[in-house]
């Protein structure tokens, strides 16, 4: 099964390897509440995560709800007997701040269905034991109206799911006979019935309408944030593209040049010096002739890798400047340093060991390398740089390659040269 890549904050997954299969799921129309497996856990924790925002969001909506039912039926039924109403009212106040209370506990999070299930379930067993204590019709009528109401608002703001909606009320129905039996409260069949069906049967749909259209939110919320993420990862590899060269992953030419003029300001205000490296494998057009151009492709890639490790630490870069030509960028490295770095370079590429018959130089891949270093002043140029490390690339090529030579500028031109050639 695909791996599943959670965004935290909302738990959406944004595999884009599951979009087909969400889209099939959405098709489906999922008549029965449920999901497949890989997809039904997401969505009972973000189900939750949304209940319990929507709980508190609506505290005191429900608070005033609550109060304005009260007032209602106290005033208007002051002279009527009412029977175990007050009673029933009192325990859905407690209810209500009990699950306030709860919802407001990151620790009963993971309760959330089960808390409200059963005070539901209290609520509901004392609204319907209730009505059988008054007798005054008027009182009855009025009562169960607004019984039913309560019920409603209830199913439809703690946001039950639906299956967890049919096991409580049909507990609470169950109850509900079992204590008025055991009390011997009058409650014909179709009184309960009325109230059963018109309550408890109006909230089951309720719950079934809400979870269904949650259900195809979150389907729907996958999809947009799985184009989001398709496009986050075209973008990233556009950008991949435009920054790193294709056959050796190396910054290309174009992205080394931002970067090269980036250090160069910044070396600049910090007076910093800055030093770059021009390196060309030696008769490479031989190799490619002698060994086909997939053997040339695969001794660029191991040169590749190994000037990565040259270049290595933050704001040094390689990059591959043309065909077998690489450049790499040192800040805050003087001459001194930079000839260090040039031997160790040269090392690297001779420890490769590529075999090369055709070469003049060795029976293996060597390298002629050229430095220049700077301390960047607003007279030159960063391509003033890169065209003195050219010099001195070319003037190891004259001196019989598999060597190094390097210069540093003063504001003009170069000041000294030196010339190395391991044999």
């Amino acid at each position: 099964m695909s791996q599943l890549i959670l965004r935290t904050d909302n738990l959406i997954i944004t595999d884009p390897a599951l979009k087909h299969e969400i889209e099939h799921v959405l098709a489906s129309g999922f008549r029965m509440l449920r999901f497949p497996d890989f997809l039904e856990h997401h969505f009972a924790a973000s189900y939750r995560k949304l209940a319990l925002k929507n709980m508190l969001s609506n505290a005191l909506y429900l608070l005033g709800l609550y109060l304005i039912m009260g007032i209602v039926v106290f005033i208007q039924y002051a002279d009527l007997d009412k029977g175990w109403f007050p009673a029933a009212y009192v325990i859905s106040g407690f209810g209500l701040v009990f699950i306030n209370v709860c919802a407001r506990l990151p620790s009963m999070d993971r309760a959330f269905h089960w808390y409200t299930g059963i005070t539901s379930l209290v609520i509901l067993t004392a609204i319907m034991v209730s009505s059988t204590t008054i007798k005054d019709p008027l009182a009855q009528a009025g009562i169960h109206a607004i019984n039913i109401y309560v019920v409603i608002i209830i199913y439809s703001m703690s946001k039950m799911r639906f299956y967890n909606t049919v096991v409580w009320c049909h507990l609470a129905g169950l109850c509900t006979l079992l204590i008025s039996k055991a009390v011997a409260l009058h409650y014909t069949q179709f009184e309960f019935q009325t109230f059963f069906v018109f309550a408890n049967i109006i909230g089951m749909g309720i719950a079934y309408i809400i979870e269904h259209r949650e259900r195809a939110m979150f389907l729907q919320g996958l999809l947009l944030d799985i184009d989001k993420r398709e496009k986050d990862l075209l973008n990233q590899y556009l950008e991949r593209l435009s920054r790193e060269d294709s056959l050796t992953g190396l910054a290309n030419r174009r992205y080394f040049d931002e970067r090269l003029k980036m250090e160069w300001n910044r070396c600049l205000r910090e007076k910093k010096p800055l030093s770059v490296i021009l390196l060309d494998i030696d008769y490479f057009k031989q190799y490619n002739d002698h060994y086909g151009h997939m053997a040339g492709d695969h001794c660029l890639i191991q040169v590749a890798r190994a000037l990565k490790k040259e270049a290595s630490r933050p704001a040094e870069l390689v990059g591959r400047y043309g065909g077998e030509e690489f450049i790499l960028l040192y800040p805050n490295i003087d001459a001194t340093q930079i000839k260090n770095t040039l031997i160790r370079i040269q090392q690297r590429i001779l420890d490769l060991a590529i075999p090369h018959e055709s070469s003049l130089v060795k029976k293996v891949v060597t390298a002629s390398l050229g430095a220049a270093t700077v301390y960047p002043v607003k007279s030159l140029d960063a391509e003033k740089l890169v065209s003195a490390a050219d010099q001195m690339l070319y003037k190891s090529k004259e001196n019989g390659r598999n060597g190094w030579s390097s210069t540093q500028l003063s504001r003009y031109e170069p000041e000294q040269q030196s010339l190395i050639q391991l044999n």
